[in-house]
């Protein structure tokens, strides 16, 4: 029976009909691309395959620019960034593929043979030669989607893993037409993968590294609430996230995180409740605004600066507007106002703030 099921194998294996479905197999057949390859496509367009395309699940992109003979990609993932040159080839009359030169394949073994499988006698292995990673992944567009393929891995009987950053075996790259519209989307994707149980609450862009490239500063608020900080059962935590993008958005990665710089959705007090206000970026400076009491009030705003040769951020400064309701003269409040700067605190990196650190 063993040698019946050993044969069957063989037999299978060199029979394309064994492949799990038609995506496999186009995809398979375009795992190592011959040198019949054109740009001069009359099924894509240069507005059609320009531009930035991203999957989500990986938070890995291209993005394609050049013309129709000379396109180049840009790959980004949080590991690395690579470019070359990207070639087009169309298969029939309906398939095309977009051919992106100088990635280097991350595994590949080749077809695997039945020692793989089966305990067979020594004399039936035949030892194969070391293989030489591939260095062109293809994708098989879709125009109707807008959208393209690439199979990162095979199956059981050709092993291979083509980026080490992909997250499933068929990934999905979609063109961003409209980035600002899906901004809530990467940034809970990219996050979610460190921070766990929290959701986006509030985010600001603007530049706070000096790059004159937005970022993003993302308040997260916990997902389970925790009534020991203040007695009310819909009281949630907030972290604090720093984001840099990486020459364009989406390409993100976080930079710093704070879980004390902004307080509790009900720490602001009887006559608050929330104390979060809002941030402010504005030359290379970013604020947090927080309002706190009931008939007495305090107003705190706290700003931090970009250090370019540390390439970190520090407090900057910490202020305090305070007023009373029971101070009032000639209908006016009177605001009383105290700060802090470096000088009264030392150096604090944004990581590692407190506000007890201050008061």
């Amino acid at each position: 029976m063993k040698n019946i099921f050993i044969l069957f194998f063989v037999i299978c294996w060199h029979n394309t009909t064994c492949a799990s479905n038609l995506l496999t197999r186009k995809m398979e057949e375009k795992s190592l691309i011959d040198n019949e390859v054109t740009n001069e496509s009359s099924v894509i367009s240069l507005e059609s395959i320009t531009g930035l395309w991203l999957n989500k699940e990986c938070n890995i992109s291209f993005q394609i620019s050049g013309s129709i003979n000379a396109l180049t990609y840009v790959f980004t993932s949080e590991k690395r960034k690579l470019t070359g040159s990207v070639d087009i080839k169309e298969e029939g009359t309906n398939d095309v593929y977009i051919i992106f030169n100088g990635i280097e394949w991350s595994e590949y073994l080749g077809e695997l043979g039945p020692e793989y499988f089966e305990d067979i006698p020594d004399s039936l292995v035949h030892e194969k030669p070391e293989l030489i990673l591939p260095t062109t992944i293809s994708a098989l567009y879709s125009s109707e989607e807008s959208n393209f393929v690439i199979q990162n891995y095979g199956n059981s009987m050709n092993y291979y893993v083509k980026l080490s950053e992909g997250c499933d075996k068929y990934i999905y790259f979609s063109k961003q037409e409209n980035l600002q519209a899906d901004t809530l989307g990467v940034l809970t994707n990219l996050i979610s993968k460190t921070i766990k149980d929290y959701s986006v609450f509030y985010w600001q862009n603007g530049d706070i590294n000096n790059d004159k490239i937005d970022d993003y500063i993302v308040v997260m608020q916990s997902d389970i609430s925790n009534s020991e900080l203040t007695s009310l059962s819909d009281t949630y935590e907030r972290k604090v996230v720093l984001l840099e993008t990486i020459e364009n958005f989406p390409n993100v990665k976080i930079s710093a995180i704070n879980s004390n710089l902004i307080d509790c959705s009900t720490c602001g007090g009887a006559g608050v409740g929330d104390p979060f206000q809002g941030i402010t970026i504005k030359n290379n400076y970013f604020s947090f605004e927080q309002l706190y009491g009931a008939c007495d009030k305090s107003f705190v705003v706290t700003t931090f600066k970009f250090d370019i040769n540390s390439g970190k951020w520090y407090l900057h400064s910490i202020g305090s507007d305070n007023y009373s309701c029971r101070n009032v003269e000639s209908g006016n409040v009177n605001v009383s106002h105290t700060s802090k700067r470096k000088k009264d605190f030392g150096l604090i990196e944004f990581e590692n703030f407190e506000r007890i650190d201050i008061f």
